[in-house]
């Protein structure tokens, strides 16, 4: 076990790094064959819209057939689907490799957190995954960082090949993790009552985010009128700010306790984004980005971690895969909002909108904490009948 977690977190460093890398040069590539920004739009929708509805299936896949394969096979795909798009420049090849990468990414994430968990049995879930979202979310930002300077040093098309060829070293070394997997005998099955729940809370989240997520640099370039480096810092910035928020999960719940935790940041959430209405200058406007930043990053590893308590083992990667699909719908939802309503000049509805998201979402949470404990106690109930 500690041989697989000590090969586990080693390739961790070499994907999300990779990842940065990609992340920061991928969409200068794609501008760089004067495509226009709706095809280079439309990719990036064709990865999320992949990565979503693979999910639903994924999940159930994997814990009948064992999450740790699947963790293998998906951190592979987004190696070659990055490797496969910076190869050469054809519309036809963006769109599959975009595929391919979504379906990749879909099936890392509803497994990555199953598979760390059983190698760490004991452990506190919610610690155990925030230090790790810490972890790689501080190294793409490492990432992000590197693949500004390899651009400037190598040009755009090596940039993205060194990076796929970097996280392709992360398929390598799992090959040799060796984890143990909960599975059931069926692949289609009903998803559970905190499966739904699940699935809902993550859409309700995601719309909060997608609304602005998506054009902050935007908004800081047209609203602020921040230079392109600018703009690139502060994003590569925000991701370190994530990690901040992540690793700030543990110490949170010791001092306020999880409930009060949550509270906190969903009420910092919600602020964040009034404030916005009311930042009169670029650094105010960047402060307030790194706090939403920040906030926003703890709810996550909480969430999941609750919800793990809820569900059997042989579903913990369907819940993950649920809550991707959740959270890559909400934000194409959220998105789509956003975008619609920056092209009316509904600035200050925008922030309006996504701050009553927040709000709703962390009502909703509270809203589903009874039927959740109910759910388990009869499933405890009904499987202590069975037994006897």
């Amino acid at each position: 076990m500690k041989r697989s977690l000590v090969l586990y977190f080693l390739s961790e460093f070499f994907l999300s790094f990779g990842i940065g890398i990609i992340q920061y040069a991928q969409p200068f590539f794609y501008a760089s064959a004067h495509i226009g920004d709706e095809k280079i739009g439309y990719l990036f929708a064709i990865n999320a819209f992949c990565g979503g509805c693979s999910a639903l299936i994924v999940g159930p896949i994997a814990d009948r057939f064992g999450a740790s394969r699947m963790f293998k096979i998906g951190t592979l795909l987004i190696g070659v689907g990055d490797l496969g798009s910076s190869v050469g420049y054809a519309w036809p090849l963006w769109m599959g490799t975009a595929a391919i990468a979504g379906v990749g990414g879909s099936m890392l994430t509803s497994t990555e957190n199953v598979v760390l968990s059983s190698l760490m049995v004991g452990r506190e879930r919610s610690h155990l995954i925030s230090r790790f979202t810490a972890l790689y979310m501080f190294l793409i930002g490492a990432g992000i960082v590197c693949g500004g300077f390899l651009v400037l040093g190598v040009g755009l098309q090596w940039t993205m090949i060194l990076g796929s060829l970097i996280a392709l070293v992360a398929p390598v070394i799992r090959f040799f993790v060796k984890a143990p997997d909960s599975r059931r005998e069926k692949v289609l099955q009903v998803p559970s009552k905190p499966l739904m729940f699940m699935a809902s809370y993550a859409i309700l989240f995601g719309i909060a985010g997608g609304l602005f997520n998506q054009f902050a640099t935007l908004i800081l370039s047209e609203r602020y009128h921040a230079t392109t480096s600018t703009t690139s810092i502060v994003y590569a910035v925000s991701i370190f700010m994530v990690s901040i928020g992540s690793f700030l999960v543990r110490p949170l719940i010791q001092k306020l306790k999880q409930q009060a935790t949550l509270l906190l940041a969903f009420i910092l959430s919600a602020v964040s984004m009034l404030l916005f209405i009311v930042a009169m200058s670029t650094g105010v406007f960047v402060g307030i980005y790194f706090l939403l930043t920040i906030s926003t990053a703890v709810p996550p590893p909480i969430i999941d971690a609750m919800f793990l308590d809820f569900v059997h083992t042989s579903e913990f990667s369907q819940m993950f895969g649920m809550r991707v699909f959740g959270t890559r719908v909400g934000n194409a939802i959220g998105s789509s909002m956003g975008g619609g309503l920056l092209k009316g000049d509904h600035y200050d509805w925008l922030m309006l909108i996504s701050s009553g998201f927040f709000i709703i979402s962390y009502v909703y949470l509270q809203f589903i904490r009874r039927p959740l404990h109910r759910y388990r106690t009869e499933r405890d109930e009904s499987h202590g009948t069975s037994v006897s």
